[in-house]
């Protein structure tokens, strides 16, 4: 009924949702004792990307080969959305004033699509050998 396509980016939905949970809690954590938003942004993205990453590759795409490589490739996709993120919130936030929680919103929601394309296309490939 659905495509195999569909189906996997609204898992990968369902999941970022849960990584988003922990990406905001740590990030409301940090931001209450007054960490500077963007080290509380490196610090709770970093967390998110590591829960994600197993997520989606145990439940979504179901790809466990070469994992280690993988890894490495979901968290390097995830660390420049960071700095995407990171960047919106030092422009928006500390240089212009705008409230903290909605430019990271705004920031994520932009960097989730971003990253839903290049970890479909790239990380979570199925290998060529494999049938």
């Amino acid at each position: 009924m659905y495509s195999e396509n569909f189906l996997q980016l609204v898992k990968y939905a369902l999941i970022g949702i849960l990584g988003l949970i922990v990406d905001f809690g740590v990030y409301m954590i940090f931001t209450y004792f007054n960490v500077d938003v963007e080290i509380a942004n490196v610090i709770s993205s970093t967390c998110g990307i590591i829960n994600n990453f197993f997520w989606n590759s145990y439940t979504n795409f179901k790809v466990h080969d070469r994992l280690l490589l993988r890894f490495i490739s979901y968290f390097l996709v995830g660390q420049i959305t960071t700095v995407f993120t990171t960047g919106s919130l030092f422009i928006f936030v500390t240089k212009l004033g705008f409230p903290h929680l909605v430019v990271k919103i705004v920031a994520t929601f932009v960097a989730v699509l971003i990253q839903f394309v290049i970890n479909k296309v790239i990380t979570f490939r199925k290998s060529r050998d494999r049938k």
